[in-house]
């Protein structure tokens, strides 16, 4: 009855459904935009030009009344070096963002797996707790039948009381797998059903391409970009100390003449008590070190990647090998193994022996289908685009 219930009440999720939640509500992914649009708007402030002042002064000395309207005119290279520096950090904060979109695809990949492995367990859990309650009730109905001893009624209890308990703690392990799922998605985790099998597990692309992905991994593209930005930056602050021109207009009016008088200026400031030297300097250490960290992010995601496509490798020919070849063997042998208990051919340590084994094969398979998962999940993180 409360699995009839819980599979009319179950939410079906498609990986892919799970992929567009999570870009839409994953708190990291959100941030990442936000960064975006923070950094693009650092672009705006760059390129706005200084608000001009003006002054009055009134007074019964000369001059009586007086206007001045000074602007700073930043066109010897000044704003334009601050506004490519601000879209450099852009160019970052955006590799920074797919970074994450990334990091976060492999999160829901491997939470999802999880999920879809947990239900198997559970649901094959239930199974085997059907199975030692139906076995048993015989052993039970053969020693009152006097075709059995009481031994092997004990051993079918205790049989039945494992599968009942480990079959609670399948249930649980599907309840915390739920609760990831949905905190990844922002969804009600209590109904959520992984809706895609684990096999076939999914194919990915052979070495050599998953290798070229690296050269382009967000980042690498990040740290990349850091560097650009930093020497954008160094200029910048270089071309910082080239005076800015302030040009001034000033309007006089004086008690011994009849129409006011006009008075225009050029100042400059003198790069005199600073230099920028540490500035730029800074900015260059910035530079060379994320180019350090380029080529370190680049090793590290090709060293990933391989040992990964190896794990792929491995833990997909191991779950096809148990899907095909183990699992229906050891079912077989099940069937054969309560055939001869029933007839009285074989003891019911043979029974419970075969049972154990298919239990434990089952479950070898289905890790053996989520390592396999979790190997996509991991290439994807390190080549750094969607697989």
């Amino acid at each position: 009855m409360f699995a009839l219930l819980a599979i009319a009440l179950a939410q079906p999720l498609h990986l892919e459904e799970a992929f567009a939640r999570a870009r839409d509500r994953d708190p990291d992914v959100r941030a990442a935009r936000e960064s975006v649009r923070a950094a693009r708007a650092a672009v705006e402030t760059a390129g706005q030009l200084i608000n001009p002042t003006v002054g009055v002064s009134v007074g019964p000395d000369e001059p009586t009344i007086s206007g001045t309207l000074e602007v700073k005119l930043p066109f010897l290279g000044q704003r334009q070096t601050a506004i490519t520096a601000a879209e450099r950090d852009v160019v970052a904060v955006r590799a920074d963002a797919e970074a994450r979109q990334i990091a976060s695809r492999a999160r829901v990949r491997r939470a999802y797996a999880a999920l879809a492995a947990a239900q198997v367990r559970a649901r094959l859990g239930e199974d085997a707790a059907e199975l030692a309650s139906n076995l048993a009730t015989r052993a039970r109905a053969k020693v009152q039948a006097g075709l059995a001893p009481e031994l092997e009624a004990v051993q079918a209890d205790v049989l039945r009381r494992r599968a009942r308990q480990d079959a609670a703690d399948k249930a649980a392990a599907l309840a915390g797998a739920r609760e990831e799922v949905g905190r990844l998605i922002a969804a009600d985790a209590g109904t959520l059903e992984a809706a895609d099998p684990l096999l076939p597990v999914p194919q990915v692309p052979l070495l050599d391409e998953l290798l070229a992905k690296c050269e382009r991994h967000p980042e690498v593209r990040t740290f990349a970009a850091q560097r650009e930005a930093a020497l954008a930056r160094a200029t910048r602050d270089r071309v910082a100390l080239v005076p800015v021109p302030d040009v001034s207009l000033e309007l006089e009016k004086l008690q011994d003449r009849v129409g006011p008088g006009l008075r225009a200026g050029v100042a400059f400031e003198l790069p005199l008590l600073s230099w920028n030297g540490g500035r730029v300097h800074e900015a260059q250490a910035q530079a060379a070190l994320a180019s350090v960290q380029a080529e370190g992010a680049l090793s590290r995601r090709r060293s990933e990647l391989r040992a990964a496509r190896a794990r792929y490798e491995a833990a997909s020919r191991r779950a096809e090998a148990f899907a095909n070849d183990l699992v229906p063997a050891s079912r077989r042998l099940v069937g054969m193994a309560r055939d001869a208990w029933e007839l009285g051919r074989a003891p019911l340590t043979t029974l419970l022996q075969a049972q154990t084994d298919l239990t434990v094969t089952q479950a070898e398979g289905t890790d053996a289908a989520l390592a396999a998962w979790q190997a996509v999940a991991d290439l994807e993180e390190a080549a750094g685009a969607e697989l």
